[in-house]
């Protein structure tokens, strides 16, 4: 593999990387069920 191709791969593995924090971190900010705004005591 040579040095340009070597660059390409290790930033698409710094993108994917930092797409999968993301979307780990809006998962664990979504409340579960209704989001206690029905007033049902969640």
């Amino acid at each position: 593999m040579n040095e340009n191709a070597q660059s390409i791969a290790a930033i698409a593995v710094i993108i994917v990387t930092i797409v999968l924090f993301a979307l780990r971190a809006a998962k664990k900010r979504k409340k579960p069920g209704c989001g206690g705004s029905c007033g049902c005591g969640k």
